[in-house]
């Protein structure tokens, strides 16, 4: 039980005589008598405390380990190897203590036995039983009829028997578990044998039964479970769920711990509306390598009858492949690829709105050497477009090589950019595509100014090949030039609760391009992206080089910022735009010529003075036509940990729609074991519910429960958030629960991540 017992014939008093014993033990035993039947009764745990039960009102008060093993008793006798102590024994050292009504010493194989009311304390646990046998020369301990209780979760119970072996294998027979109360059992684990091996990390349980209520739910034949941090091949906890769309849902993961640095996870998953699934997860990290392989595989969907409206396939598999590998100092490679099956994958299998709309994916393989002064990248890369009557072009191969020059003594730096890129598609004009961009830059910077000119000139040539198999030949040459410059203000003001610091920083950029015909060129891997306030100080307003935009504008924002004395900022205000002194002729294909003299106003305002509140907002305001472009505004109210009230509201206008969305999440405790959770969005364009969920949490101190019932849209959008057409099913509904026997584990759904994904600033502490 963690204590050494000594041979009485080590005692220094000397034991050839029992009443110099006595005597020793008259004179040690005054002093204690009067508190032994109080302090050294089994303590009675009948309350469920929030903080660990203070474990050293069962203590021994010893403290120095080097202190010798002490022996109290009231009476002590010797016969030949045998010693006899009765009443009041006590045995102690470095805060570890034993005691009972009579222990018997057998000096000749080196055991010993303790009987009587017997109560062991250390500061971890504290055990009760009616007799201990200690076997020295085997190294083994056995214990009958035990109590324990342990301080760290407050786990107690009872064991027929333990043992303890020579390899400190921990053996109970017939035990009970549980974290709550004695008088207050809402469960209990009840196990024929519980095996643990803290040389291994864990524990073997034999013919178990969880109770709840004193009513047997759950039976497990044999499980393993962690007695510290270390892995282990087993079972882990199950998911379940039911839906609308898969019916009753069961998974049931199993690891195996392979290796040190790398491990499998298999995850049978049977659903009573769709059949059998198997997922596979294997990761591993050596010193060059790092990674993780996903696969799920549906051999049969039930759902995919010939008459089915979406079209299903029987066969359902998606891969998920992650790689990095470390060739050298310099050189690294890497793959990322993702593939479903189907168009219907993830609304099938996703499990939220967010997965039910991815609506590309990617599979990508490239080479790298970096240093300082050199990149070059050879890369591979293709596209799964979901739901899309297009399919976009691959990149096979694109090769990068660029020539970085390192600042010189007055501030000039300069690199080398090129590429070469093929692009192929079936049925469509495919193209290979060089570019040099060589570029100059001179940085200047103070304290309060920074000053940031850029001249470049990139050249690019088309080889392009229509469906016909007809050549053309496109070259292209444009210089830019930028000048990027801003100053930085600050002064100090004085508050009450502190000083602070507000800057203003203004800032200009300009940017010249000259206009160059570009519609001869196809669009291959270029988009315009959303305007906000880094496209005002962006060199190129297209992501891609197919079009380099013709510019003669200037661009312009103001920042002001509030920091407090330590550096944090508690709000901030930006305001910007782009005035434009030409119309832009360059534009994407079948695009009109943009004649607007300057952009839509753009503001940002961040605010979190006080640590309860958080408010982000922008927006774009078109002041031509009185109009908002875009706008977002996010409260976040968290006096408390996991007190939370979130509200939102989004809008965007494009020539093609208009979508503006609502939103409240909350997670907000009713009293101290209740609370309440959820999320509402709405989308008031089309007039629906997005996403809508309402959880109820209870939690004691040794159990917590979790109801969660959800519905959201599951279907695809188009990328204006329409509806894509022939979809039968709008939104899946649900209920998912979380049941938490602390101290055990977790029979969990798949909550916790997208209640943490929903509710802003909300950590999941269920059971924690």
């Amino acid at each position: 039980m963690g204590i050494a017992m000594p041979t009485l014939a080590a005692q220094p008093q000397g034991v050839e005589a029992s009443e110099d014993i006595q005597q020793d033990v008259d004179s040690q035993q005054a002093t204690s008598s009067n508190d032994s039947v109080e302090l050294y009764q089994f303590p009675e745990f009948k309350t469920c405390p929030s903080e660990n039960v203070e474990p050293i009102r069962y203590q021994a008060d010893l403290s120095d380990p080097n202190e010798p093993i002490k022996i109290y008793s009231d009476t002590a006798s010797r016969e030949g190897d045998m010693a006899y102590l009765t009443g009041n024994v006590q045995v102690s050292q470095d805060q570890q203590q034993l005691t009972a009504d009579r222990l018997t010493a057998n000096n000749r194989d080196k055991s010993y036995r303790a009987e009587g009311d017997l109560l062991f304390t250390n500061q971890n646990f504290v055990v009760g039983a009616e007799s201990l046998d200690y076997f020295s020369l085997e190294g083994s301990t056995k214990i009958q009829d035990t109590r324990y209780h342990l301080y760290s979760n407050n786990a107690n119970g009872e064991a027929e028997v333990i043992r303890v072996d020579n390899k400190q294998v921990l053996t109970l027979s017939n035990t009970d578990f549980s974290t709550c109360p004695e008088d207050q059992k809402s469960w209990v684990f009840e196990s024929e044998e519980i095996v643990i091996d803290r040389a291994s990390g864990w524990g073997e349980a034999y013919n178990s039964v969880v109770k709840v209520a004193d009513i047997p739910v759950f039976y497990l034949p044999y499980i393993t479970f962690p007695v510290d941090d270390r892995r282990k091949t087993g079972l882990l906890p199950p998911s379940f769920s039911n839906s609308n769309r898969n019916g009753r849902d069961v998974s049931i993961p199993y690891y195996f711990n392979l290796a040190p640095n790398y491990d499998l996870t298999l995850t049978p998953r049977y659903m009573t509306s769709r059949g059998a699934m198997l997922g596979s997860e294997f990761r591993y990290l050596t010193h060059q390598n790092s990674g993780e392989l996903f696969f799920e595989y549906l051999p049969n969907d039930k759902a995919a009858t010939e008459t089915n409206p979406e079209n299903l396939p029987e066969e359902r598999w998606q891969y998920d492949v992650n790689h990095f590998t470390q060739l050298s100092e310099h050189w690294t490679t890497g793959i990322a690829a993702r593939q479903v099956s189907d168009d219907g994958f993830f609304q099938d299998f996703g499990g939220s709105i967010q997965d039910s709309n991815q609506d590309i994916l990617g599979q990508n393989l490239y080479v790298q050497y970096l240093t300082n002064e050199w990149l070059m990248r050879t890369e591979y890369q293709d596209w799964q477009l979901l739901n899309s009557p297009v399919e976009r072009y691959t990149i096979a191969p694109k090769v990068q090589l660029t020539r970085y020059f390192e600042p010189n003594e007055n501030d000039f730096e300069a690199k080398i950019h090129t590429e070469l890129t093929r692009f192929d598609k079936d049925n469509a004009v495919t193209a290979d595509r060089y570019h040099v961009e060589p570029s100059i830059g001179w940085s200047h910077e103070t304290l309060y100014s920074f000053f940031r000119p850029e001249l470049s000139f990139a050249y690019t040539q088309y080889e392009q090949t229509d469906i016909a198999g007809v050549d053309q030949t496109i070259d292209r040459s444009l210089p830019t030039l930028s000048i990027d410059t801003g100053l930085f203000f600050e002064r100090t003001l004085n508050f009450d609760d502190g000083d602070m610091t507000q800057t203003l920083e203004p800032r200009v950029f300009y940017l010249f391009t000259p206009y160059e015909d570009q519609q001869n060129i196809g669009i291959y891997d270029t988009s315009l992206p959303t305007f906000n306030f880094t496209q005002l100080f962006s060199r190129n307003r297209f992501s891609g080089i197919d079009r380099i935009g013709d510019a003669n504008q200037v661009s312009g924002a103001i920042t002001s910022r509030f920091l407090d004395e330590e550096g944090r900022e508690k709000a901030s205000v930006s305001i910007g735009r782009t005035v434009y002194l030409k119309d832009r002729k360059v534009t994407l294909l079948d695009m009109p010529v943009e004649t607007n003299k300057q952009s839509g106003l753009l503001a940002e305002v961040n605010w979190r003075w006080t640590d309860n509140i958080e408010v982000k907002s922008a927006i774009e305001w078109d002041d031509q036509t009185n109009e908002t472009t875009h706008g977002l505004v996010n409260l976040h109210y968290e006096p408390k940990t996991n007190h939370i009230i979130n509200l939102g509201h989004r809008y965007r206008k494009t020539p093609a729609r208009t979508q503006e969305e609502a939103e409240l999440a909350f997670a907000w405790p009713m009293s101290q074991d209740w609370r309440l959770l959820g999320r509402y969005n709405q989308d008031l364009t089309e007039n629906r519910t997005n996403d809508a969920f309402l959880g109820l949490e209870y939690e004691s101190c040794c159990w917590a429960v979790r109801v969660v019932a959800r519905r959201y849209i599951n279907i695809q959008l188009d990328s204006q958030g329409g509806l894509v057409p022939n979809q039968p099913d709008e939104h899946s509904s649900g209920v998912y629960i979380q049941f938490v026997l602390k101290g055990v584990g977790s029979l969990r759904g798949s909550t916790t991540e997208f209640l943490e994904e929903s509710i802003y600033g909300y950590e999941d502490l269920l059971g924690k």
